[in-house]
């Protein structure tokens, strides 16, 4: 994945599965990661979605539906993303995150980016 982050922020790892509305990506935060951080690694895992593997800037501009759904106390996740809706720039998808280790979801919701186009 070719991500235009810091590696700090570089959530995303891993993709493990890929479809064409349906991406999995391991993701390991360098702690206990808070929603937005959950958030983020999202954004991040819908890059996988990018077929012509050029970089692309996106801005995340909403996020709804987000909900905690278990506790969160490990540093790896597998992120389910699915790719709903594509108008233009903008890209709606709906994510979760699975706990690596315990497979018990602890995060779901919705998020919209903004893709720069060529």
């Amino acid at each position: 994945m070719n991500l235009p982050h810091g590696e700090l922020l570089v959530f995303a790892k891993e993709v493990v599965l890929k479809t064409d509305n349906k991406v999995q990506v391991s993701c390991r935060f360098p702690t206990v990661p808070t929603l937005s951080m959950f958030i983020e690694a999202a954004a991040q895992c819908s890059a996988a979605f990018n077929v012509d593997n050029e970089p692309k800037i996106g801005f995340l501009t909403m996020a709804t539906n987000v909900e905690l759904l278990d506790k969160v106390d490990s540093l790896e996740y597998i992120f389910i993303v699915f790719s709903e809706t594509e108008v233009g720039a903008y890209k709606k998808f709906f994510f979760k995150a699975i706990d690596k280790v315990s497979k018990i979801s602890v995060v779901r919701g919705n998020f919209t980016l903004v893709v720069e186009t060529n």
